[in-house]
């Protein structure tokens, strides 16, 4: 009797996210089935509580990234291509190649690429926490499961509630965790699930970017 263990887990829907070999080290690439975004997470910190996690935002002409925050982390951005308009604290400011701003915890901002070029974000998150796994777990589910705001409101506080609230909408604690607690409940009734299928490995350098 074979008395090896099978690991169960929950396939993707979503086959456009891999780890990527790269010179000696492994980069994770996602991009979302809907939203115009493709993320790299290039270099993770040994300790994600205190140290930075470093990316790249691959973002397509147009896109827009609504009005958020970072409870606990402070990100940097630097534009490596195109440019976007950003709005920080209420505040808009046109940012171009070489341009950076930092942004702290708590403080609400979104952006959108502006002219004809899709833009290249450098960004750091730090602390790293579990921004990755957010990430990744968030762009999993297949094109159909996704409305076309590109965001599955449920399935979102499902995995807020498994790798911290990471991205959250500008709102007070009390009212955000209540919301979360709604959202996955109703993501719950809804089967959703999060899925773990071991991402794939490619060599070389598919579909990367220079930038």
């Amino acid at each position: 009797m074979d008395s090896t263990r099978t690991t169960w887990s929950v396939p993707r829907g979503n086959d456009q996210q891999w780890i990527e070999s790269r010179g000696g080290r492994d980069v994770t690439i996602t991009c979302h089935p809907v939203r115009g975004e493709r993320v790299e997470f290039l270099n993770e910190p040994d300790d994600p509580s205190n140290g930075p996690l470093t990316l790249k935002f691959h973002l397509d002409a147009g896109h827009e990234v609504g009005e958020h925050t970072h409870p606990e982390q402070t990100e940097t951005i630097t534009v490596n291509r195109g440019a976007i308009r950003a709005t920080i604290d209420g505040e808009d400011r046109l940012l171009e190649v070489g341009d950076n701003e930092s942004i702290a915890p708590g403080v609400p901002h979104g952006y959108e690429v502006v002219g004809d070029d899709s833009a290249v974000l450098a960004v750091s998150m730090t602390p790293g926490l579990e921004f990755k796994e957010f990430v990744v777990s968030e762009h999993a589910l297949g094109a159909s499961d996704y409305p076309e705001s590109g965001l599955n409101l449920p399935y979102f506080a499902l995995v807020a509630k498994r790798h911290g609230l990471m991205i959250a909408p500008p709102s007070d604690g009390v009212r955000l965790k209540l919301l979360v607690a709604v959202l996955s409940s109703i993501g719950r009734l809804k089967r959703l699930r999060i899925p773990d299928e071991p991402l794939p490995v490619r060599n070389g350098s598919d579909g990367s970017t220079g930038e």
